[in-house]
């Protein structure tokens, strides 16, 4: 938890300055000046063992029937949860239908419309609570 509140107050700062350089860019009609990203010195940012590390995994592909839906997971180390996650397809036919966070692993739910099998592979980004 006390990591939290520096990465969030960095992504505020972040989004503050970027979103007043556009609206200065717009009302102006000229060319925005890249925007730069100031941040309080804290020694909690500025030390990198502070920052949690992302660790991403990658799971088994899972055969889907023509026609059906199946499950994959992938599933993070010990200790760590997932942050976010996704998968693939290997196909055009086969579509996600659901991508979620499940205790340490993050699932996906495919449907496959095509006429032959299909697989579909999850993954997640994981890192210590």
């Amino acid at each position: 938890m006390a990591r939290t509140k520096p990465l969030v107050l960095t992504a505020l700062t972040a989004v503050t300055v970027l979103a007043a350089s556009a609206a200065v860019a717009f009302a102006d009609d000229k060319p925005a000046v890249k925007p730069s990203v100031v941040v309080a010195h804290d020694e909690a940012v500025a030390d990198p063992s502070m920052l949690a590390a992302h660790t991403p995994v990658f799971g088994d592909p899972v055969d889907v029937p023509a026609g059906g839906h199946g499950l994959a997971t992938a599933t993070c180390p010990s200790g760590q949860v997932p942050t976010g996650g996704g998968g693939q397809t290997s196909a055009f036919d086969i579509f996600f239908t659901d991508s979620y966070p499940s205790g340490s692993s993050w699932v996906i739910r495919g449907t496959n419309t095509g006429t032959v099998n299909q697989s579909i592979s999850a993954n997640a980004v994981c890192t210590t609570p």
